[in-house]
């Protein structure tokens, strides 16, 4: 939600100590590393942080006929930087089906178009480097660890309960709730099928992308009317919610607190609260398939990367406990 070639305490404090620690802890939000006061905030110099962390945070194109933010925004902090349709230069699409406005801009990149019109979504052009893939998913995974990480199984055991199974895994860190079913629920993560070979392919791992997007689609059949943009970049946050009723793990009190969030999960409390869906996982998915399978392709790298479904699908673990180590494969 901002560039960090051009870091500014100005912006940084201007914005309240309690939403810095709300958005290191919200999936797909850009991480921010704040002092718990304004004061400390305000005292410390960013750049060297913020710099650290471009390879994540960046969310400017170099491409100038990409979708930007306008006026100098940063986005829509109401909206926790998930839906800035309101500040974009294509905001005006946002209210449209997005199959409609792709049909309008043909071999336009999806992400390019609608750049920075959600904190998770900026252009990368595709790649046929063999780590192409493995190191999105790695940067991916840094960029949303949170401060508290201590290390693999430090977090809280929670068990899942979806679509009659039962599985464990442990939230080490607070996007776990959300990657680990999801990823699951997609059938994408290592166990589940791909191979680290498919992985280091570009070409086929897209082609699978691309089998998958169908996939979806068959099975769901989304009418255009359920695949407005804006619609659905207004419910990730309410996924999350959901995601944590499902594994009876409370949301943090920034979530609970919020209004925009509870009312469209229908979030009540932890034991009065709807289960996340198939159906809505796949939907955000497939708002990535239309705006271009590379997109969707990174996607489930980053799902696959990260995890995999062991003890004969009881269990979901992360990094060494699997086939394939992103911590140890990985670059930024």
């Amino acid at each position: 939600w901002f560039d960090p070639r051009k870091p500014t305490r100005r912006l940084l404090c201007r914005l309240k100590p309690a939403m810095f620690r709300a958005m290191k802890w919200l999936p797909f939000l850009v991480t921010v590393q704040a002092a718990d006061s304004a004061e400390s905030t305000c005292d410390q110099d960013f750049s060297m942080s913020f710099l650290q962390k471009q390879h994540v945070l960046e969310l400017r194109t170099e491409a100038t006929e990409c979708g930007h933010l306008i006026n100098g925004s940063v986005g829509d902090a109401a909206k926790f930087y998930n839906n800035n349709c309101k500040y974009h230069s294509h905001g005006d699409e946002c209210s449209r089906r997005i199959p409609d406005v792709m049909a309008e801009h043909p071999g336009m990149d999806g992400f390019c178009y609608f750049s920075e019109v959600a904190s998770y979504i900026r252009y990368s052009p595709p790649s046929n480097d063999p780590r192409h893939f493995i190191n999105s998913a790695f940067r991916g995974v840094i960029g949303l660890r949170t401060p508290t990480y201590k290390g693999l199984n430090t977090g809280p055991l929670v068990t899942f309960h979806h679509d009659g199974k039962a599985f464990t895994s442990h939230m080490d860190s607070e996007n776990y709730v959300y990657d680990d079913l999801y990823g699951y629920s997609l059938g994408v993560l290592q166990g589940q099928g791909r191979t680290v070979e498919q992985l280091k392919d570009p070409a086929v791992w897209n082609e699978l992308a691309r089998a998958k997007c169908e996939e979806v689609q068959k099975i769901h059949q989304f009418t255009n009317d359920e695949l407005v943009l804006a619609d659905i970049l207004d419910m990730n946050l309410p996924i999350m919610a959901m995601s944590h009723c499902s594994a009876g793990w409370e949301m943090l009190p920034e979530m609970r607190a919020n209004p925009y969030i509870t009312g469209k999960a229908e979030y009540h409390s932890i034991t009065d609260c709807k289960k996340i869906t198939d159906r809505e996982y796949a939907r955000h998915h497939y708002m990535k398939c239309l705006l271009g399978i590379n997109n969707a392709a990174a996607d489930a790298a980053y799902l696959f990367a990260r995890a995999c479904l062991l003890d004969g699908g009881s269990r979901i673990g992360h990094f060494s406990e699997c086939p394939f180590d992103l911590e140890v494969e990985g670059v930024l």
